[in-house]
């Protein structure tokens, strides 16, 4: 069945509802991933999905990732040299989850990916992925990102794997898209069995991971049950570390993957770890909303027991779970028709087309849920963080309820349908912030952040911060890009300061603060100030003027950009007086002796000059001669003269004669001292206006 399907750019799409298995391979294999040569940075016109790895063995596991590949794919293609566009970025994930890029307190993490096999180019390709997005460069030179073996070592590395190449790469890119000052740790198992991938999750420990994610799964087998109970106790029960796992990408109980054992995915099953299953995550008019993917993981463990956390849910009965563990605990973005984009240079089949792709499966949901507890800090001493997150329940400003949708037939429980409050394919929805990680006590704002500061490209924006309880010990703010209406915000890169420099990228738009408060239990929710003034541009720019025509002396006001550098201001070539309102409006006077002329305006570096003529409808331009006797004739000439005119001589009135509405006669009157020439019009255009030079008598 196919569907359509909207890309971010407003582009319809044709995209398959569910997964196309086009092969079925042996076990073991994994299926050949080969795409379509499409434009760079363009949205397939049509695509499928495919899945990177094949069926695990018995006792071994899958890699949980997805690729969406162009329709007509037939084999090796030029290499994608930019990302799809209309797919998830960095930024779309932070302002989706309204995450800030850092906190002071992941400045301490360090989120270990656990993976099989090597991945010669995956820090040549976080480089790439980092420049793309403007992220913080994370290398081993300046020491956020290592790569380990199971041993702990740094060699000798197991053997390159392509498919696990991919995975890799989404590992590492989500982490440090989500947690940008976080250490990024990757420790590769000698294979895809899960005593070496428990191997790497030991070292991880000793290396010092607070965070370890595993984009894996393999089918829990019930013959072999004291065998996966020894597995877990030895390899992923690790209390104070926080442990993700993949609920895996073949629906309620594998039912999407006939090729596979019916069956909860270990080590999700695991009450010790934090299971994470897939969401459809969409932008619906600046609006990010999530719902169920039919093809992420739940079910029931037959094998292990429901942690107390889980089982004392009121709605816990829902799952017909029993005494059984659910999986999941919470969810992240994993349906690839809403993927991320990912560089991998790594082929995954030889003659692979390689470079920018589209990914999903909770291959992307749990480096994400790793991550995010890195910027809120980590287990906070918390045994098994897991049971933070059900604290949180309920709390609209910590998760987002994931309520629609299946991923399976359960017979109506909620083991495979989303539901308010708990459900097995979602556990307690997606986390909205950080106050989803954070335990009882954290602070809570009581005032807003504000802005101060001209919103004017090279101007410097200043948040003041709010006010909070529980006397926090951290503030944190993010800098985010919005629209006009103050909707659709948009962190922006490397705007984690009090301040923020604003650049051409953020003009037209507006801007506002997110600011977090943290103390030892954690961040409380976000509090965002108001928007500022749409950001002006500083490239000198007239867009116009009001009103287009007057007396000399009245008000005119001119819009455009960068008006704030202002140094002068002419009329008809004549220096006009002006009042800088804002960096795209100014104030200013008509000169005095102004003809129809275009108005111009002057920085220390720019001159701007408008396209139409601002015409006086009353003026005085001249008169002759320039000095005269008490009683002599002066000839005044302007524009807009009429009956009524009459003239001063420094504010003493003449005897005069009307000639033309350019020209006027008048005798100097007795007494007169030197000073400007006046012409007054009681009917219109009327008005008092003065000559630009002095008479002298």
């Amino acid at each position: 069945m196919w569907g359509m399907a909207r890309s971010r750019e407003g582009r319809w799409v044709t995209r398959p509802r569910r997964l196309l298995v086009t092969a079925l391979l042996a076990a073991g294999a994994c299926a050949a991933v080969l795409s379509a040569s499409v434009s760079a940075a363009s949205t397939p016109s049509a695509s499928r999905v495919e899945r990177v790895c094949g069926a695990p063995r018995v006792g071994a596991a899958a890699c949980a990732a997805m690729k969406l590949v162009p329709a007509g794919s037939t084999g090796a293609q030029a290499n994608a040299k930019k990302p799809y566009a209309g797919f998830l970025t960095p930024q779309d994930l932070h302002a989706a989850y309204s995450l800030p890029s850092e906190t002071a307190a992941s400045s301490t993490q360090t989120i270990a990916v656990i993976d099989a096999f090597d991945d010669p180019t995956v820090e040549a390709d976080l480089a790439v992925y980092d420049d793309e997005f403007g992220l913080p460069p994370c290398t081993s030179a300046n020491g956020c990102f290592r790569k380990l073996n199971q041993d702990g070592h740094s060699s000798p590395l197991p053997p390159e794997e392509g498919e696990w190449a991919a995975e890799i790469s989404i590992d590492v890119e989500m982490a440090h898209a989500v947690c940008q000052n976080c250490h990024v740790l990757l420790v590769e198992a000698e294979s895809e069995e899960f005593p070496s991938l428990g191997a790497a999750v030991d070292a991880a420990v000793n290396a010092g991971a607070t965070e370890i994610s595993n984009s894996y799964a393999g089918p829990e087998e019930t013959i072999f049950a004291s065998v996966f109970s020894e597995w877990n106790s030895d390899y992923y029960d690790h209390p104070g570390v926080v442990v993700t796992a993949s609920s895996g990408d073949c629906g309620y109980l594998n039912q999407a993957c006939p090729w596979r054992a019916t069956a909860a995915n270990f080590p999700a099953d695991s009450p010790d770890v934090v299971a994470v299953g897939g969401t459809t995550l969409t932008d619906q008019s600046e609006t990010w909303a999530s719902t169920l993917w039919d093809e992420g993981g739940s079910g029931c463990s037959q094998i292990f027991s429901a942690p107390p956390w889980q089982s004392a849910l009121a709605s816990f009965s829902a799952t017909g779970c029993r005494e059984g563990r659910s999986i999941a605990d919470v969810a992240a973005i994993g349906n690839p028709d809403t993927g991320v984009d990912i560089y991998d240079s790594t082929p995954e089949a030889p003659g692979a087309r390689t470079g920018w792709a589209v990914y999903g499966g909770t291959s992307v949901s749990s480096p994400i849920i790793a991550a995010e507890f890195a910027l809120a800090g980590g287990s906070r001493g918390v045994a098994f963080p897991a049971a933070t997150l059900y604290t949180h329940l309920g709390e609209d400003e910590a998760l987002y309820d994931v309520v629609s949708a299946s991923n399976g037939s359960c017979g109506g429980a909620s083991s495979c349908q989303a539901g308010v409050g708990y459900d097995g394919p979602s556990g307690v929805g997606s986390p909205i912030g950080l106050h989803a990680f954070a335990l009882t006590g954290s602070p809570v704002s009581t005032s807003a952040p504000a802005i101060s500061g001209v919103a004017e490209q090279g101007r410097t924006l200043t948040a003041t911060a709010g006010t909070w309880t529980g006397s926090p010990t951290s503030l944190g703010d993010q800098w985010e890009q919005c629209t006009l209406s103050g909707s659709g915000c948009l962190p922006i890169a490397g705007g984690t300061g009090q301040t923020l420099t604003l650049t051409a990228s953020e003009v037209g738009s507006t801007i506002r603060v997110q600011e977090i408060a943290g103390n030892a239990a954690g961040f409380g929710p976000a509090a965002q100030s108001a928007q500022s003034a749409t950001v002006a541009s500083n490239v000198l720019k007239l867009v116009g003027f009001t009103p287009s025509s007057g007396i000399t002396g009245s008000t005119v006001t001119i819009t455009g950009t960068g008006l704030s550098n202002a140094t002068s201001v002419e009329i008809d070539k004549l220096a006009a007086t002006f009042n800088v309102l804002s960096s795209t409006k100014i104030e200013t006077t008509v000169p005095d002796g102004a003809r129809a002329g275009k108005v111009s305006v002057g920085t220390l570096t720019q001159n701007a000059t408008s396209k139409s003529k601002f015409t006086p409808t009353l003026s005085v331009t001249a008169f002759s001669p320039a000095s005269a006797v008490p009683g002599k004739l002066v000839t005044v000439k302007g524009i807009g003269f009429n009956t009524s005119s009459s003239v001063s001589f420094d504010g003493r009135a003449a005897s005069v004669t009307f000639v033309s509405a350019t020209k006027l006669k008048a005798i100097v009157p007795a007494g007169v001292q030197a000073g400007q020439i006046g012409v007054t019009n009681s009917s219109a255009p009327a008005g008092t206006v003065f000559s630009s030079r002095s008479f002298a008598p």
